[in-house]
């Protein structure tokens, strides 16, 4: 590989990290101001624009992020309060959930959580020393620890990279890949269609519809950067 090519793909994994780490943050917890301002942000827009500036619904969702930039100027407190009646519905309850944020929910006929591919998640976890915040009380296979882990592996990813230990970061990247297989493109896409079908429409609709599709064109970048380490 010449200096060119060496940038263009620390410049892919740093904006990986940046993007999984702030899907994460997404769905973690409930939205706050801190939050917001990192979501609606030009370097968020440009991560964005960076992966999916071809997509097109691209501008329809920069178009919500100004939305909700401008709102969160004019009306912060009501702007939030909007935000996080949403998260509690869809994500927190007490009502039936309209779009259970954990995989097993999607992968089996009982629709529970703590299944066996919960226990599958976990052990790819474990073989990275990786322990999800809320371990062991929230279960492994929720969208924000899926996403914390790809975070994680997308950071280690770059570092090994940066320090010249090609063949780790490759590692590193095929671990990726066969997670995002196995796992989170397996549901994301029923879980964002079961948002789309919810009675609330403002931000986390459009925002998980947003993931499935961030998840698909990061698969195909992770077999594109791994096909230039051979």
């Amino acid at each position: 590989m010449n200096s060119s090519q060496n940038d263009g793909i620390s410049i892919l994994l740093a904006n990986r990290s940046y993007l999984y780490r702030l899907l994460q943050r997404i769905y973690a917890d409930e939205p706050n101001s801190e939050l917001m301002e990192i979501v609606t942000n030009d370097h968020t827009q440009e991560a964005l624009g960076l992966i999916l500036e071809q997509e097109p619904e691209f501008e329809g969702y920069l178009d919500l992020l100004i939305k909700v930039r401008e709102a969160m100027k004019k009306d912060p407190e009501g702007t939030l309060d909007k935000l996080k009646s949403e998260y509690t519905y869809l994500f927190i309850g007490p009502n039936k959930l309209p779009a259970p944020p954990w995989e097993s929910v999607y992968v089996t006929k009982e629709r529970l959580i703590f299944q066996e591919s919960t226990l599958k998640v976990r052990q790819a976890y474990l073989e990275y020393k990786f322990l999800p915040k809320n371990y062991p009380h929230e279960a492994d296979d929720h969208l924000a620890l899926e996403l914390d882990f790809m975070a994680h592996l997308a950071g280690l990813a770059g570092e090994k990279f940066e320090e010249g230990k090609v063949e780790e970061a490759k590692k590193v990247l095929l671990d990726q890949k066969n997670f995002l297989e196995k796992h989170l493109l397996v549901w994301i896409g029923d879980f964002a269609e079961q948002i789309q079908e919810s009675k609330t429409h403002y931000f986390y609709p459009q925002t998980a519809k947003l993931t499935a599709r961030i998840l698909k064109v990061d698969l195909d970048a992770l077999e594109e950067i791994i096909s230039y380490l051979n």
